[in-house]
């Protein structure tokens, strides 16, 4: 199933400006209105998708609903004139575009509400190993001796990851303040990370999760969950849920965010907000 979906966000990220072109080349040459907003109906979906590669944000809502609203109702006007001009491709068109947004919506974007018993609140992180970009192991007793923040991330193919990174780089002053060490952890290549280092240039420790040990042994391990055709650029065909852990000075679990949709994450603000409450505990 979660391999179905790797393939699945592939083959639709390519269907839908691919159909947009040739539904408005279709309407240029016969004039159907149908087509027109068929073409229209798929340029909502690929502009979603455009969207997030130009304007990078680390988080949406759920069930997106500015572009949700705008595939219904392209959906509906398509679907009448795809009768009214008996139009059968269109009326299939219609139908393939509503299936696919729905699928990304519910099933893809969902994590299917996996629970998680590898990590407990108020007791320490298993044991683990993570890699600077230069080969440098950290494990968790280099990281039991105060607050600590890790993220995990997809990789540097994730926009949403790339904008979470850069939101929370912007906040490193006020984290190094509060004596909080972050630690943006990705089971991409040595080399990935280490271009995401340079890019943002803040203190921070960019790990290295080799062979995802580190995502198995805290339960976040997303078999066949990078979208494929990336393992062409290094990727593993596996890779983490996206998650928020922090710990306290003693090395204890105080908070975590195993997001159970790729694209709902915490706002930082609520990571402040426990640093400053577990400091005053």
């Amino acid at each position: 199933m979660k391999k179905l979906k790797s393939i699945f966000i592939s083959i639709y990220c390519s269907y839908l400006p691919v159909v947009m072109v040739w539904a408005m080349m279709d309407y240029l040459q016969t004039g159907s209105k149908a087509m027109a907003l068929v073409a229209v109906l798929h340029g909502v979906g690929a502009g979603f998708f455009s969207f997030l590669f130009l304007r990078p944000q680390a988080r949406t809502t759920a069930l997106l609903p500015k572009w949700t609203i705008s595939t219904i109702i392209m959906a509906l006007a398509a679907s009448y004139l795809a009768f009214t001009e008996a139009n059968f491709v269109a009326g299939l068109l219609v139908a393939m575009a509503w299936l696919g947004w729905s699928l990304y919506l519910f099933w893809y974007s969902s994590f299917g509400g996996q629970k998680n018993t590898d990590l407990v609140l108020g007791e320490s992180l298993p044991d683990f190993t993570l890699y600077t970009p230069a080969g440098e192991l950290v494990s968790r007793k280099d990281l039991s001796t105060k607050p600590t923040l890790m993220i995990f991330y997809r990789g540097n193919w994730c926009p949403l990851c790339v904008a979470q990174v850069k939101e929370i780089s912007g906040m490193y002053q006020t984290l190094a303040d509060m004596g909080v060490e972050v630690c943006l952890v990705s089971p991409q290549p040595e080399q990935n990370t280490q271009q995401l280092a340079a890019r943002f240039n803040v203190p921070f420790k960019f790990l290295v999760d080799r062979d995802l040990k580190t995502a198995q042994a805290f339960g976040i391990k997303v078999e066949g969950g990078t979208p494929t055709g990336l393992e062409a650029l290094g990727y593993d065909s596996d890779t983490v849920r996206p998650t928020i852990l922090i710990t306290n000075g003693q090395g204890q679990l105080i908070y975590s965010d195993m997001t159970d949709n790729y694209r709902v994450r915490p706002e930082p603000e609520a990571f402040i907000r426990i640093f400053q409450a577990d400091a005053l505990a």
